[in-house]
């Protein structure tokens, strides 16, 4: 082997590690910040709790009546739980309800249940914020009737610190 080929296969190597070095810098980068992630749920109020489940991918409300026999008797509420996955804190701003099919939100100044925000989320925990359902249907029903929007149900979005907002994935149809 000549030297040339030898220089070449040695700048090759150091370009493959170079390449490798530099991939790995970029994931540690992306997965040392905060990574939030959203569910939409729905359920009822009970004094300073609530009774709430996920909503699933078909979008179909709870069955709050077999809720109801078990003595659990509330507001019904439509909720965000945010789960930050990262090991990073993040804050979490504002949390608003909006409509899938249209563009009014819901934003709740005094009436968000849940903790005061902004809110600190720290690494692997999780923080949940509810509405009552009666704010998400007169939003729909407003929507669809003074826009003309076709407004298929209601989702909730929460506003980061960064500017980022994480969009719950499913739909609560009403």
């Amino acid at each position: 082997m000549d030297a040339t080929t030898t220089a070449l296969l040695i700048s090759a190597v150091s370009l493959l590690l170079a390449g490798l070095s530099l991939g790995w810098q970029i994931a540690q980068w992306l997965l040392s910040a905060g990574r939030a992630k959203a569910a939409l749920m729905h359920g009822l109020m009970q004094g300073t709790g609530a009774y709430v489940g996920p909503v699933g991918k078909g979008g179909s409300p709870f069955d709050l009546d077999k809720l109801r026999r078990q003595g659990i008797d509330g507001p019904p509420v439509v909720g965000i739980q945010v789960v930050n996955h990262g090991r990073a804190p993040l804050s979490v701003e504002r949390v608003s309800l909006c409509t899938r099919g249209g563009v009014m939100q819901f934003v709740p100044i005094g009436d968000v249940l849940g903790p005061e925000l902004p809110y600190r989320l720290e690494p692997g925990t999780n923080a949940s914020w509810y509405v009552t359902e009666d704010n998400a249907a007169r939003l729909a029903h407003s929507s669809r009737e003074a826009l003309g929007e076709p407004v298929i149900g209601v989702y909730m979005t929460a506003q980061l610190g960064t500017g980022k907002t994480v969009k719950t994935p499913h739909t609560l149809r009403l």
